[in-house]
């Protein structure tokens, strides 16, 4: 008996100690997954025929949207953030939080707020979290998004509706500034008590859906903010964001109805989805423009014009676009129709003329005897067909006469090349203008910006970008922005290849159209 007693007790106290290591492992694993809602809401998030379910290529890396560059996390997190200022589908922006706003002069912005916003646990939205937010991000200098916002130097609060925005020098950047995802208006009251960590774990904000589960790596629950201040503006009560990396499995949850929306569908899988009953491939126009950086230090054989223009002369730009982006457009400028300062007459352009990239590099002293030999670095596996358009690329440039060693990263070491100057003549990348401003984008052309990994220095230009960042004319400001394309066409630090097109496959019962900053507002997607 005593022998049974003893054994019913071990088998007890296994069974305590079994359910008490089961319950701290979901703890621990509530820390990776940010598991932080009641049952009930998980179990009302992922159930119900009114879910509207997308899936994407990455995951979002951090609910700190002041400390990440990640256009895919703020492209779900619009959703759930809201900004004083936003865009509309051309990239113009418009007041949001804000009721109004104005620039009083060159220094001073006065912005007034709308009345009754709400943070999702209920608190007020006042001046008081858009100092507390915006002041974060212009003075941390270790937040990724400091450089954007650096220029605001204080948020000076008049009452909890009415507050100036008080910039270090003339900012006509401003309200695009304000649009993006590092001026997001923050939960002072919530943060202040609860801390940081909690709010990365549980973000609170202001925008139409709040926070439901995280299941990083997987699976990303928002349920609809019945307070919301623009009232009820979407046809879906939960939307699910899921990160499905694998391109066919992507795809096949499309196929299967497990998605209503699929990002980055690849040409060669067109007819696959096109054919397939009840989902079509439908593509938007974006800012990203694809280019090969060259590198003019003195060191290498692009510092010679007339080599840099033999390159831009024997890549076929109809050719890559007809392979790989079918509907992109051939450019020689980085900035595209509905950005201020579009110059137009380097818009829809192929300069491809192999003679006349021929004739060039004789002219600049390269023959069969004495070939022009140069190193072509691209990425392998971090975008779509990048190795194979480098690949074709290099089989332009080999056809005139230019030996190309073609050197294919793996993704972290190309982003470490990249970012470290450590390229020879040609670097292959994408940028994209989430800020819809020229300055983002041509400010890559002033001698201060990579000196070691780009060499390219004009003081014409560095003149032109430096008046035109505090000049707070409009017409005056497009034109010294149109005069550095015209330039920089030229002398090329860039050689632009063509405007990227994403492209995203769509199930019948929804209404999607892609917008130009790639953004996911999941009010603009409608139910059939």
């Amino acid at each position: 008996m005593i022998r049974r007693a003893i054994t019913k007790l071990g088998i007890l106290v296994f069974i305590f100690v079994m359910v008490v290591v089961s319950a701290c492992s979901n703890q621990a694993g509530n820390n990776v997954s940010t598991n932080t809602s009641s049952e009930s809401e998980k179990a009302s998030a992922q159930s119900g025929s009114n879910v509207l379910t997308i899936a994407l290529s990455q995951d979002v890396d951090t609910f700190d949207t002041h400390n990440t560059t990640s256009i895919s996390t703020e492209g779900v997190m619009v959703n759930l953030l809201s900004y004083l200022i936003k865009r509309d589908n051309s990239g113009k922006p418009h007041p949001h939080l804000a009721e109004s706003y104005e620039s009083k002069d060159d220094v001073t912005w006065s912005f007034i707020l709308k009345d009754n916003l709400k943070f999702h646990n209920g608190d007020t939205l006042t001046s008081q979290d858009v100092k507390f937010s915006l002041e974060r991000v212009a003075k941390d200098k270790t937040l990724k998004q400091y450089q954007n916002y650096k220029s605001i130097q204080e948020v000076k609060i008049i009452d909890d509706t009415h507050f100036e925005i008080i910039t270090n020098g003339p900012d006509p950047v401003l309200p695009y500034r304000l649009a993006r995802e590092g001026a997001g208006i923050l939960p002072k009251k919530y943060i202040d008590e609860s801390g940081w960590e909690a709010f990365l774990k549980h973000p609170i904000g202001s925008g139409p859906y709040e926070f439901v589960e995280w299941i990083k790596g997987d699976k990303l629950f928002m349920k609809k903010f019945k307070e919301y201040f623009g009232g009820d503006v979407t046809d879906w009560d939960t939307v699910v964001f899921r990160t499905i990396t694998e391109t066919s499995t992507r795809i096949g949850e499309l196929l299967t109805g497990g998605v209503q929306i699929a990002t980055s569908i690849p040409p060669t899988d067109w007819d696959r989805v096109n054919n397939n009953e009840g989902t079509s491939v439908v593509n938007g126009d974006q800012t990203g423009v694809m280019m090969l950086m060259v590198n003019q230090s003195k060191e290498f054989k692009t510092s010679d014009p007339k080599v840099r223009e033999a390159i831009d002369y024997a890549i076929d730009r109809q050719a890559l676009i007809d392979k790989y982006s079918p509907g992109s457009v051939s450019t020689r400028t980085r900035i595209v129709p509905g950005v201020p300062g579009f110059e137009e007459s380097l818009y829809n352009t192929n300069r491809y003329d192999p003679e006349r990239a021929k004739q060039l590099l004789q002219e600049a002293g390269y023959n069969d005897g004495n070939k022009l030999e140069i190193t072509y670095t691209a990425s392998q596996g971090r975008t779509y067909a990048d190795s194979e358009t480098a690949q074709m690329i290099a089989g332009m440039l080999e056809a005139v006469g230019i030996k190309v060693n073609l050197e294919l990263l793996e993704a972290s070491k190309y982003v470490d090349v990249r970012t470290t100057g450590k390229n020879k003549e040609l670097l292959q990348t994408g940028w994209n203008n989430t800020l819809f401003d020229p300055s983002l984008a041509l400010g890559h052309f002033h001698s201060t910006y990579n000196p070691k990994g780009f060499g390219y220095q004009n003081p014409t230009v560095d003149e032109l970008l430096d008046k035109a960042a505090v000049n707070m004319n409009p017409e005056e400001r497009e034109e010294q922005y149109k005069q550095v394309q015209r330039i920089v066409a030229e002398e090329l630090p860039y050689v632009y290849l063509y405007v990227m097109k994403d492209f995203y496959g769509v199930s019948d019962v929804v209404t999607y159209e892609p917008r130009v900053d790639t953004m996911f507002y999941v009010e603009e997607i409608k139910k059939k």
